[in-house]
């Protein structure tokens, strides 16, 4: 067995061998995955890492990695290492460590300083891999909630009626036996809210500059274009109150991001501008984030949110998510 040594740029050539070297690792084929990251790198360049190492002619391990320049309320850029696969007949000879000294070589090119990843807390093959090449537990919580569990606990909540109202998979009111009469509103019944479309980059620029100070036109613009581009799926959001808008979520299902075989949603960020606080914007969004999730039967929602962001992990606690099963590393790259 022949390594080149060389740590090369993947390109549009590499989907067959990516597809199928993955298969090796995850069981199954997930060339729509795969497809789609190829595609999304080669359209944004800057926003995207990805590399493969060959041996005897064949991709032999690849890393697919994106790059971050404000999710999860990060103000630095940092790279997000989302795929990390190693043909199992090329293991043990170094092709890991080779594709994480190629991937931090690039980093420093770019003047990135920070590479995160995420791993199942029982997946112990990954822990001493990543253990082993630097990453520590990052200083972040993985959170993570069943989208059916809270839209029930939400209608409960607001209705305070008893369990055998509801339809027990999609948590809405079952009318077949008891009715009932003036079912309290929602929050998402309160502000509307839409898909977001290439028409809100302005706006949602705009919030966020109101939030956090700063102008982060080309961020959003990244993002938005993520949103509508990276998937026949659109799942972001934005809520407007008397036709002005007053917040917005970013959100994206994950088809394969580590390693996962069920598709999850992810939620990026969530935004509202302070003039519109305390009238429920948030709640909506992500209550609507909720419904939308469970009629394309994506059944987990998942974020990122820094260890000292109280206020919003007191949000989302509050609105069905805990700690997930996954943990969030970090290396620093000098």
């Amino acid at each position: 067995m022949d390594s080149d040594g060389t740590v090369r740029p993947l390109t549009a050539g590499d989907l067959d061998g990516a597809v199928a070297l993955d298969a090796r690792i995850v069981g199954r084929r997930r060339r729509g995955y795969f497809e789609k990251r190829l595609a999304a790198a080669l359209r944004q360049p800057d926003q995207h890492l990805q590399y493969g190492v060959d041996i005897d002619g064949k991709l032999a391990g690849m890393v697919l990695c994106h790059v971050l320049t404000g999710e999860f309320g990060q103000r630095d850029q940092a790279v997000m290492l989302e795929v990390v696969d190693v043909s199992p007949d090329a293991q043990n000879h170094g092709v890991g460590q080779q594709l994480i000294d190629g991937l931090e070589q690039a980093m420093r090119r770019r003047g990135i300083g920070t590479l995160q990843t995420e791993i199942d807390w029982t997946d112990t093959g990954l822990a001493h891999f990543f253990a082993a090449a630097g990453f520590r537990k990052g200083p972040w919580h993985v959170i993570d909630c069943n989208v059916v569990a809270a839209l029930q606990a939400e209608r409960r909540a607001a209705a305070e009626v008893d369990d055998d109202v509801f339809d027990s998979e999609t948590g809405e009111p079952d009318y077949s036996g008891e009715v009932v009469d003036d079912l309290p509103t929602l929050a998402r019944d309160r502000v509307d809210v839409r898909s977001l479309d290439a028409d809100d980059l302005d706006r949602i620029v705009r919030i966020d500059r109101n939030v956090t100070g700063e102008a982060r036109e080309d961020y959003m613009r990244a993002k938005l274009d993520e949103a509508l581009n990276d998937s026949a799926i659109r799942v972001s959001l934005i809520g407007e109150i008397d036709g002005q808008p007053a917040g917005f979520l970013m959100a994206r299902i994950d088809f394969g991001d580590f390693g996962r075989t069920e598709p999850v949603a992810v939620l990026d960020t969530i935004d509202v501008g302070p003039e519109w606080a305390q009238q429920g914007v948030a709640t909506a969004l992500l209550s609507q984030l909720m419904v939308n999730l469970s009629a394309l039967q994506v059944e987990q929602l998942e974020t990122t949110v820094g260890r000292n962001n109280f206020d919003l992990l007191r949000f989302l606690y509050h609105h069905g998510f805990e700690p997930s099963q996954r943990i969030a590393l970090v290396k620093t790259v000098h």
